[in-house]
C-alpha cells in the first residue's frame, strides 16, 4: 500500500495541471514577517470516497499526503488543515524570508485525474531603524557658509522597498536627491537616498529629516539632523561715548566697538599698543550686536594714544578691526637739569633745564638763591607723547657771593594744565691741606705684628679723599672719617716680608686738586724663612747604606736677618745632640731677603733606619725658629731581632707557629729553609716553612731538628738557626720477658726507655706500687737485680716517666716456682641449688708453674666428664688458676656430702673442701665503705658474700640523714656512683642481697656518707671535730631507744624466722615436685615528692597502685629470673655506666712468654681512656649509676625498662 502512494504521489507531481476545476483555489498572500498564514485549497465534491492531495513547497519540496496536523520539518510550523476530503490546506505558523514563495496544491481524483493550483506567498519585512551614515540621529551638524554638503539616509533589511521623503526646517525636499537600493539574499533591501545641499547663513539653525514610509506595513520611521551654519561677524565700529575727543587729563573716558551678527559670536577686543586690555563684550540678543566698552580715565600717555578694536570668530580667518585716538592736555610732569653740578671758586658753567613732555608747550623761568634772574630765547620740541621746552643758563661764580660753598638754582615750567619746577645745588670746590702720618716707630718690625697707622688732612671742599699706597699697591682696608674741617683715615697692617723696605705712602685728594698731595714713611720687617727643606747633597739618592758616608742639605729660603742652621737626630727615648753644619751658601735675594744652605756629614747605622733628623733654622732676633725633618731610609742587611740560635720547644702532638722577626732594608727578597743542612721547599714531615713562619700541626717526635732559615734582600743576607725540640713522653722500648726461677736464683729484669727531655731517673721499677732501687740506672735504662724469693715473685712494672704527659707502665713478672694455695673466697665456699638442678663449685690457687686439679666425693676421686659431674680448668693470670665442677641432677645425697677440690704440681699440694647445700639467703654483702665524694655524689663499694645457690643482685637503700624518706636502687655490680644528690649533705646507705629466686639477706648496718660542701670542704671531717660532750645527752636517750627497739626487733624477728623457715621448705618441697612454678614479688617505692618536703607515707588506707610499681619475678626451673609485663616500666633508664681506665701492657708491647710453660693471659689493646659498653655485668668493674633529678623533684628511684639495662637491674 506504501509503494503505491508513493507512485501516485510522484504522478502527481510529473502530471502538468489539468483542467479539472478547483472549488477552492489557493491564493497569493502578503504577510508580515512571524505572522502565520492559511493557503486554502479545495476541490469540487466527488462521489468517489477516496482523494489523493498534497502541497509542494516554495523550495520545490514535496510535503507529502498526510491527514490533518502537523507536517515533520521545518520546525513543526507547517500543516495540514482538512475538513472533508476534497479540502486540503496549508498552514504555515511564524513565517520567515525562508517561506517567501511559490506554493502549489496538487490533487489527484481517481477519475477526472490530477489537478494543480499556485500561490505565492509575500514575506513582509517591516523597516526596523533608520540613521544617518555619517552623523548620528539628533546631532548638529557644524558646516560653513555655502559649503557642499551631503547626506546619506540608510534603511537597512526592509521588504518591500519603502517610500523615503527629505524635510528642511519642515519643507519637503525633492531637488538634489539620489536614491538606491541593494538586494540580500534573503529577499530584503537595504535602502540608501542621498541629499546634496549648499547652507546658508539664513538656515542657521534649521533641522534636516529624512522619514521612511512603509505603505504594507503602515510604519514610520525618521531621522533628524540640525544645521549650525558658521559665517564671519561684520567689520567693527568704534566711537567716544559722550564726550569730545579732546581731554584733560583726569578726566573719564569710554570707548565703544560695535560687531553685527557672526557664527559663532565673535570675539571682540580693545587693544592699546599691542597689548589687551581688561574689557569684555555684551551680546544685545534680539538684534545679535556684540558691543565691547571700555572705560579709563586720561593721563598723559593718553594723548595721542592709538586704540584698536578686533572681532573675530572661528569663521573668520583674520580679525577685522577698528582704529580710534584722542587728545588729552596736561601739565609738564618735571624738569631736568643739565650741567656740572661743581665748580671751582673763579670759574664759571653752562646750565640746561628742560621739562618733560606736555600738552600745551611750557613756558620756563629760572632762579637763583631765591632771585628771578631773565632766560634765555626757549626751544619747543614735539614728541610722540607731547612737547618738550628748553632753556640755557650761565653761572659766573665770581660776581657772586658763595655761602657754605654752594649756589641754590630753581627752574620751573609751566602751562595752562599747571607747571612743574625742581632746585639743583651747585658745589664750589677747594683744596684742603697736605697731608701727616702718625703711629709709626722707629726701628724694625717682625713679621705678623699688627700696627694702627693714622693720615690726617684739614680743610678743603669736599674735604679730602685718603689713600693708603705700600710701595705701588693700593691698600683698601682703611677706615675713613671726618672730624669737624679735618679728614682723617686709619689703617691697620698685619706686618709681613713683602713690607719689608716697602714705602707707606698717605696721598689726599678732592676735586679741586688735579694730583693728590703725598705724606710717606718706609718700613722694615723681620721674618723667618719661607721654606725650610732637607735633601740628599747626592742628587735622587734618598737612601742610605748602612756604614757607608752621608750628606744631608738644609736650605732656609727668603729670611731676614740670615738664618742659622743646627742639626739634631731624633731618636726613640732619646732628646738627640744638636749639631752645626757647614754653611756652603750665604746670599741675599734683594727684596726676598737671606738665602743660607747648610751640610751635615753622618756614618748613618742600622739604628738610623726610619729615625727623622731635624734642621732648625733660627736667629736670636726672631720670635720663633722654623724645623724641617727628613726621614731616613738606611738600607741593611737582614738581622734577627733575638738572640741567635733560637730555640723552639713543643709537646708531641701539639702543633706551634713561631715568625721571627727578621728585619732588613729594603725587606727580605727570598727565604731558603734546611733541616739538618738539607734544603727542603714549603714543607717536611709535618713541619712547615713560608717566609719567616716556621709552624707545625700535630708534630711528632721524627719532626725535630736543626732548622736554618737565609734571608736575602739587595744589601746581604743572615742565616738563622731554629732548634726544634719535640717534647714527648717516656716510651719503653724494651722490656725482660717474664722469669721462672727457682727459690735462691738470681734474675735480671732489665728496661730500656726513651723520652724528651731525657731527664735523670726517667726508668723506674715499682712492685706493688713501690719504688725498687735499681742496680745499675741511666736515663735510658734500668737493671733490676733480684733474689729469687718467695716474697720477691710476682708482677714488676718499669715505669717511664719524663713529666710530659702520662707515665707509660710495662709490666713483667718473676715467677718463683711455689706450691698451690687456695684462694678462699666467700663466694665459693659452698654451692647451692634445688633438687634436679645443677650446681657449680669454683676453686681457685696461686701456684708457679702451672698446677693440675683433681675433684672429690667422698674422698672418691671424680674422673673425667661424665652425666653427673663435669669440670674444666683455666689459667686466670700467671699464678692463678681456676678449676669449676658441675655437679647435675642435684639429689638429697648431695646435700649430705662434699665435694673437695685438690690443686698440686712439683712442689706441693692443697686443697678445700666444699659442701652442697639446698638454696638458702645469701650472706650479707661485707665491709660497705665510700670510695669517694663530691658535692654531689658519692661512690660506695662492699664485698659481695656467698649467693645463696643462684645469681644475686645487690639492694642499696639510702636517704638524707635524721630524714624517713628512703630511695632504693639496685645493680649487679660490688660498686655504684649516685649522682645527683644535695650539697655538703650526710646520707645512711645500707646494702643487701637479692638472688634470683628471690632469697634476700639481711641489711647491713648503716653507713654514713657526705657529700662534699660549696667550697670543698668534706662533711664528715667537720661533724668528727665537734665535741663528743655534744652527743652524751642524745647517745643516752638513743641508747634506751634502741635496747626497747631490740626487744621488739627481736622477738619480731623469731616469729618472721619462723614463717620464712616454714616458707622455704614449702618451696624446696615445689621446686622438687617441680608441677608448680614458684613467683616471687619484689617491689620499689617510687614518690614524686618535692625538694623541700621528702616523707615517707606508711598510711594503710593507701591502695597499692598508689604507693609502689611492682616488678613481678618468675622464677623458671632452670632457675633463672624472668621479668613479667615489662611495658609497666618507663622507658626513660636510670642507669649510666662508666668504667675506670684498664689496661695490660702498654701501646707497641713486645713482650714474650717464651719461657713460660702455659698459655699467655689474654692480651686488651691499650688506650688512655676506654669504657665499656652496656653488658651483662657479672664482673666487679667500678660502675657509675647516676640518678637523674628533676629540679622540681629530687632523687629519683623508679621503675626501669629491663630491655635497656641488658639484665642489670630487677
Amino acid at each position: 500500500m506504501r509503494k503505491k502512494l508513493i507512485l501516485i504521489l510522484v504522478i502527481l507531481y510529473l502530471i502538468p495541471n489539468a483542467n479539472a476545476d478547483f472549488l477552492i483555489y489557493p491564493s497569493n498572500t502578503s504577510s508580515i514577517i512571524g505572522d502565520s498564514i492559511t493557503f486554502r485549497c479545495a476541490s469540487e465534491k466527488s462521489l468517489e470516497p477516496i482523494i489523493y492531495s498534497q502541497w509542494k513547497s516554495n523550495t520545490g519540496t514535496l510535503l507529502g499526503y498526510h491527514q490533518q496536523g502537523v507536517l515533520p520539518g521545518h520546525q513543526g510550523r507547517y500543516s495540514y488543515i482538512k475538513q472533508y476530503p476534497e479540502e486540503l490546506n496549508l498552514k504555515i505558523n511564524n513565517i520567515n524570508l525562508d517561506d517567501d514563495g511559490e506554493y502549489e496544491c496538487q490533487m489527484l481524483h481517481p477519475k477526472q485525474g490530477p489537478t494543480r493550483a499556485k500561490a505565492f506567498l509575500n514575506v513582509i519585512v517591516p523597516p526596523l531603524s533608520i540613521y544617518f551614515s555619517a552623523y548620528q540621529d539628533n546631532s548638529v551638524i557644524a558646516i560653513k557658509e555655502n559649503d557642499p554638503l551631503n547626506l546619506t539616509c540608510v534603511i537597512p533589511n526592509v521588504k518591500p522597498e519603502p517610500e523615503i521623503v527629505w524635510y528642511l526646517d519642515g519643507k519637503v525636499i525633492t531637488e538634489n536627491i539620489q536614491k538606491s537600493a541593494y538586494q540580500h539574499f534573503n529577499k530584503t533591501l537595504t535602502i540608501t537616498s542621498s541629499l546634496s545641499i549648499n547652507p546658508e547663513r539664513s538656515q542657521q539653525g534649521n533641522s534636516i529629516t529624512c522619514e521612511a514610509i512603509h505603505k504594507e506595513t503602515g510604519i514610520k520611521l525618521m531621522s533628524n539632523t540640525t544645521l549650525d551654519v558658521l559665517y564671519p561677524p561684520t567689520d567693527p565700529s568704534v566711537q567716544v561715548i559722550g564726550t569730545p575727543r579732546l581731554v584733560k587729563a583726569g578726566e573719564s573716558v569710554s570707548i565703544a566697538c560695535h560687531v553685527t551678527g557672526g557664527n559663532p559670536l565673535p570675539d571682540v577686543f580693545w587693544y592699546k599698543g599691542g597689548e589687551k586690555l581688561q574689557s569684555h563684550g555684551v551680546l544685545d540678543a534680539r538684534s545679535q550686536k556684540m558691543t565691547n566698552i571700555y572705560s579709563f580715565i586720561a593721563s598723559s600717555k593718553d594723548n595721542n594714544a592709538k586704540y584698536e578694536c578686533r572681532a573675530n570668530n572661528s569663521n573668520s580667518p583674520n580679525s577685522k578691526n577698528a582704529f580710534l585716538s584722542i587728545t588729552v592736555n596736561y601739565p609738564p610732569l618735571d624738569v631736568e637739569f643739565f650741567g656740572e653740578s661743581k665748580v671751582r671758586q673763579g670759574e664759571s658753567i653752562k646750565i640746561q633745564c628742560k621739562s618733560l613732555p606736555s600738552n600745551p608747550a611750557a613756558h620756563i623761568s629760572w632762579t637763583l638763591n631765591g632771585r628771578q634772574m631773565q632766560t634765555s630765547t626757549q626751544q619747543q620740541f614735539s614728541t610722540p607723547d607731547g612737547i618738550e621746552s628748553s632753556s640755557n643758563f650761565t653761572l659766573h661764580t665770581r660776581d657772586l657771593s658763595v655761602e657754605m660753598h654752594q649756589i641754590t638754582i630753581e627752574c620751573t615750567a609751566s602751562n595752562t594744565e599747571g607747571s612743574a619746577s625742581r632746585k639743583n645745588i651747585i658745589k664750589i670746590i677747594v683744596p684742603p691741606k697736605a697731608p701727616r702720618i702718625t703711629g709709626l716707630k722707629s726701628g724694625h718690625y717682625f713679621e705678623g705684628d699688627i700696627i694702627n697707622v693714622t693720615c690726617t688732612a684739614d680743610g678743603g671742599n669736599p674735604f679730602a679723599e685718603l689713600s693708603w699706597f705700600i710701595g705701588n699697591k693700593r691698600v683698601n682696608e682703611e677706615h675713613n672719617k671726618v672730624s669737624g674741617l679735618s679728614s682723617i683715615s686709619t689703617l691697620t697692617l698685619r706686618m709681613d716680608r713683602s713690607m719689608d723696605k716697602q714705602q707707606l705712602r698717605c696721598e689726599a685728594m678732592n676735586s679741586a686738586l688735579t694730583e693728590p698731595l703725598v705724606e710717606s714713611e718706609y718700613l722694615s720687617v723681620y721674618y723667618t724663612p719661607k721654606s725650610v727643606a732637607i735633601r740628599p747633597a747626592e742628587n735622587n739618592i734618598n737612601e742610605f747604606i748602612v756604614g757607608k758616608p752621608a750628606r744631608l742639605i738644609c736650605s732656609a729660603k727668603s729670611s731676614n736677618p740670615v738664618a742659622r742652621i743646627s742639626w739634631t737626630f731624633l731618636h726613640e727615648n732619646s732628646h738627640g745632640k744638636t749639631e752645626q753644619g757647614d754653611v756652603s751658601l750665604n746670599e741675599t735675594s734683594g727684596k726676598d731677603g737671606f738665602n743660607v744652605d747648610n751640610i751635615i756629614s753622618f756614618i748613618p747605622t742600622r739604628n738610623d733606619n726610619g729615625i727623622n733628623v731635624q734642621c732648625t733654622s733660627s736667629h736670636p732676633e726672631w720670635k720663633k725658629s722654623v724645623n724641617a725633618t727628613f726621614p731616613l731610609n738606611i738600607l741593611y742587611p737582614p738581622n734577627l731581632l733575638i738572640k741567635n740560635p733560637v730555640t723552639i720547644v713543643v709537646s708531641e702532638g701539639d702543633s706551634f707557629k713561631e715568625n721571627l722577626t727578621i728585619r732588613g732594608n729594603p725587606p727580605v727578597a727570598s727565604w731558603e729553609w734546611k733541616k739538618d743542612k738539607v734544603s727542603f721547599n714549603h714543607a717536611i714531615g709535618k713541619i712547615f716553612a713560608r717566609g719567616s713562619v716556621l709552624s707545625g700541626k700535630q708534630v711528632q717526635s721524627e719532626d725535630a731538628g736543626v732548622f736554618v732559615v737565609t734571608a736575602t734582600n739587595s744589601i746581604g743576607s743572615v742565616d738563622v738557626k731554629i732548634n726544634l725540640v719535640v717534647e714527648y713522653s717516656a716510651r719503653i722500648t724494651k722490656i725482660s720477658s717474664p722469669v721462672v726461677a727457682n727459690p735462691g736464683d738470681t734474675v735480671f729484669l732489665e728496661c730500656h726507655t726513651i723520652g724528651e727531655p731525657n731527664t735523670p731517673n726517667m726508668t723506674q721499677w715499682l712492685k706493688n706500687g713501690v719504688a725498687i732501687d735499681s742496680s745499675n740506672r741511666s736515663h735510658n735504662k734500668s737493671i733490676l737485680r733480684l733474689n729469687a724469693t718467695k716474697i720477691s715473685s710476682g708482677e714488676y712494672v718499669c715505669r717511664a716517666n719524663n713529666g710530659v704527659g702520662v707515665p707509660t707502665e710495662r709490666k713483667t713478672f718473676l715467677l718463683v716456682n711455689s706450691a698451690p694455695k687456695i684462694i678462699h673466697d666467700p663466694r665459693y665456699s659452698k654451692i647451692a641449688d634445688v633438687l634436679g638442678g645443677t650446681a657449680k663449685a669454683v676453686c681457685r690457687v696461686h701456684a708457679v708453674p702451672v698446677v693440675e686439679f683433681m675433684w672429690e666425693r667422698d674422698e672418691q676421686k671424680i674422673k673425667t666428664n661424665n652425666s653427673k659431674y663435669a669440670f674444666v680448668s683455666t689459667q686466670i693470670d700467671y699464678t692463678t688458676f681456676e678449676s669449676s665442677l658441675w655437679i647435675k641432677d642435684i639429689s638429697l645425697d648431695d646435700y649430705t656430702k662434699k665435694v673437695r677440690c685438690i690443686a698440686r704440681n712439683n712442689y706441693g699440694t692443697d686443697m678445700v673442701s666444699i659442701p652442697i647445700l639446698p638454696p638458702t639467703n645469701p650472706d650479707v654483702p661485707q665491709n660497705l665503705s665510700s670510695t669517694n665524694s663530691t658535692r654531689n655524689t658519692i661512690s660506695i663499694a662492699w664485698e659481695p658474700q656467698f649467693d645463696g645457690g643462684s645469681k644475686q643482685i645487690f639492694e642499696i637503700k639510702y636517704k638524707i640523714h635524721n630524714e624517713d624518706f628512703v630511695h632504693l636502687v639496685n645493680t649487679t655490680y660490688s660498686n655504684l656512683r649516685l649522682s645527683g644528690l644535695a650539697v655538703a649533705q650526710t646520707y645512711s646507705f645500707e646494702v643487701r642481697s637479692i638472688n634470683s629466686r628471690g632469697f634476700v639477706s639481711p641489711w647491713t648496718s648503716p653507713s654514713y656518707f657526705s657529700t662534699l660542701g660549696e667550697d670543698g670542704v668534706n662533711v664528715e671531717l667537720i661533724h668528727k671535730n665537734w665535741s663528743i660532750s655534744q652527743y652524751v645527752p642524745i647517745i643516752l636517750i638513743v641508747a634506751v631507744v634502741f635496747i626497747l627497739v631490740h626487744v621488739i626487733v627481736c622477738c619480731f624477728l623469731c616469729n618472721k624466722n619462723k614463717k620464712r623457715k616454714l616458707r622455704e621448705k614449702t618451696e624446696m618441697a615445689r621446686a622438687a615436685i617441680g608441677d608448680i612454678r614458684q613467683v616471687q614479688m619484689y617491689g620499689a617505692l617510687l614518690t614524686n615528692e618535692d625538694k623541700s618536703q621528702r616523707g615517707y607515707d606508711d598510711r594503710l588506707e593507701i591502695s597499692e597502685d598508689e604507693h609502689s610499681v611492682r616488678t613481678m619475678i618468675e622464677v623458671s626451673p632452670n632457675g633463672f629470673m624472668q621479668p613479667i609485663e615489662p611495658i609497666m616500666y618507663e622507658s626513660e633508664h636510670l642507669l649510666n655506666y662508666q668504667s675506670r681506665n684498664y689496661s695490660m701492657g702498654a701501646h707497641g708491647d713486645n713482650t714474650t712468654y717464651a719461657n713460660v710453660p702455659y698459655p699467655e693471659p689474654p692480651n686488651f689493646p691499650h688506650n688512655s681512656n676506654w669504657s665499656i659498653s652496656p653488658r651483662s655485668n657479672h664482673g666487679s668493674s667500678q660502675l657509675h649509676l647516676s640518678t637523674f633529678i628533676n629540679p622540681n623533684v629530687g632523687v629519683r628511684a623508679g621503675p626501669i625498662n629491663f630491655s635497656q639495662i641488658d639484665g642489670d637491674l630487677v
